[in-house]
């Protein structure tokens, strides 16, 4: 479970920080995020050559919670994860909404 908890908070981290990067566009490194240790090499290299960082980052947190609600690590109802989801993209429909305001 705390393997999950501190991978989950460093791609939320992550997934914060890049969105803060498009909405300002201004770089990764004026925005902190927690330290990236559990994270693959080759994955933040695959991050840094692409422009949809953010939905790449939003899958990993996504399907981190499946994974780990199907192998019981975490112990959740399918209303409760379906919220959660829910949320999920709820949260990407604001920050893509930010960014169309600071486009304009």
């Amino acid at each position: 479970v705390q393997a999950f908890q501190y991978l989950l908070s460093r791609l939320m981290s992550l997934l914060v920080c890049y969105s803060m990067c498009d909405i300002s566009q201004l770089d990764r490194e004026c925005f902190p995020h927690l330290d990236l240790a559990h994270i693959s090499l080759e994955s933040l290299q695959h991050l840094e050559g692409t422009s949809a960082r953010r939905n790449i980052v939003l899958q990993w947190v996504q399907r981190l919670v499946v994974e780990k609600s199907r192998s019981g690590i975490i112990d959740i109802a399918p209303p409760i994860l379906s919220r959660v989801f829910q949320e999920f993209s709820i949260g990407y429909v604001h920050m893509i909404d930010a960014n169309k305001i600071t486009t304009v």
